[in-house]
């Protein structure tokens, strides 16, 4: 067996029934060795080496090297005194355990092991203080990000909670009534539930169009050969480097003035996914891992390209999948600006608000604030309700999703 240098070896003393340890450097000698320096042994003693749960059998031990060796691979000592003990793993790989006298020669390589020793440690060390620095850095981050949900979720219990009385982080009197008041008490005011409808219905709604664009615009660019390819690519990637917030008023004049979409979620669902497939490099990149021998294999088949697209590739990318479900209801269910711009005039109507738009409607004023705020602050730990169960749930494909798809493009 090979013994890579610094291994953990221990030699295991025992004497009258009780096993001490006694650590082993390593490394320095030019035989590869691991030493234990002046080591106390008594008649009777047993010796044995150790690495882990493993027991080092003793395979070429001669009557040189120690006093005897009985049955069980241990060396028994017969005379009293003080070793070096040595293993040795340089003899064509076999280990080779020695019982030596101290001499010149070993304190000069204690000195050598010691120095050895002491580096590791010093390295050891600094890794240590850099994973600890480290892993406090990455605590004091996910704490100060942790902070707000924390306090939103605590005022939320809050009973009277009000922008202007809130002197104490935790509750002085816990309550549920916010949530309670946001969900039942829906009047000219909040109209809550209504809003999570719309929203829910947007969001839905776009992410199905969405996911539909981007995989089949992934999958086109992906398996299809055509003139102009790499300058249709370049082309897209350009535009989509443009936000979508500065299309927002042009949105609002053809929605109004051109197409007379007076219907304010329909608007808001072209809006989010007309511009969809510019965001199918992902997708791409993960479609590129696919062996395409599957898609010749299924055109001898006589499949077609919406069969290839449907019945192996779609099956075969869940990651990319949920990663673009994900990432597309995302933007209808938490924006608020874009929604406002679109929806125009619609916004003078109540029930056709968006959640976002509703729940800031409640504390637009002063008044408002003073009588919704804590019902807000429980309307907003509910919106996040959905998409953090959507996360939790598809985790592990998300991330394989963003890491499948970042491997080609």
């Amino acid at each position: 067996m090979e013994i890579k240098k610094h291994a953990p070896w221990r030699a295991a003393i025992t004497r009258e029934g009780k096993t001490r340890y006694v650590k082993l450097l390593g490394g320095a000698s030019q035989a590869d060795e691991v030493v234990a320096f002046g080591v106390a042994l008594s008649v009777g003693d047993k010796v044995r080496f150790v690495s882990g749960p493993r027991t080092l059998g003793y395979a070429d031990l001669t009557k040189d090297e120690c006093e005897s060796v009985d049955d069980d691979n241990e060396i028994l000592v017969q005379r009293e005194g003080v070793y070096d003990l040595h293993l040795d793993t340089s003899h064509f790989g076999r280990e080779r355990v020695s019982l030596l006298t101290p001499n010149e020669h070993s304190e000069e390589l204690k000195k050598n092991q010691l120095s050895v020793a002491r580096r590791m440690a010093m390295k050891k060390g600094k890794d240590i203080t850099l994973t600890v620095l480290h892993n406090l850095l990455i605590a004091a981050l996910v704490f100060f990000w942790l902070i707000p949900i924390f306090w939103l979720l605590l005022v939320s219990f809050t009973k009277d909670a009000g922008p202007f009385t809130l002197y104490h982080f935790f509750p002085e009197e816990w309550t549920g009534e916010n949530y309670i008041k946001i969900l039942t008490d829906v009047n000219e005011v909040n109209q809550f539930p209504r809003w999570f409808l719309n929203t829910l219905i947007v969001a839905v709604c776009s992410t199905i169009v969405s996911a539909l664009f981007v995989l089949s615009t992934a999958f086109a660019f992906s398996r299809f050969q055509f003139k102009k390819k790499k300058g249709f690519m370049n082309i897209s990637m350009v535009i989509a480097l443009f936000p979508g917030m500065l299309t927002m008023f042009v949105s609002y004049s053809l929605f109004q003035y051109v197409f007379h979409i007076d219907a304010g979620l329909v608007r808001l669902i072209i809006a989010y996914s007309a511009g969809a497939g510019l965001g199918y490099l992902v997708a791409k990149g993960f479609f590129d891992t696919i062996p395409t021998e599957i898609d010749e294999a299924a055109k001898i088949d006589g499949a077609s390209k919406a069969r290839i697209f449907f019945q192996i590739l779609v099956p075969l990318s869940k990651p990319i999948i949920v990663y673009t479900i994900i990432t597309a209801f995302m933007s209808p269910w938490v924006d608020f600006v874009f929604a406002k711009i679109i929806l125009g005039p619609s916004t003078d109507m109540i029930g056709s608000y968006t959640v976002a738009i509703g729940l800031l409607s409640l504390v637009a004023d002063t008044d408002g604030a003073l009588q919704w705020f804590g019902a807000y602050i429980a309307g907003s730990v509910l919106v996040a309700v959905p998409l953090s169960v959507l996360f939790i749930i598809f985790q592990r494909y998300y991330v394989g999703g963003v890491t499948g798809g970042a491997v080609k493009g």
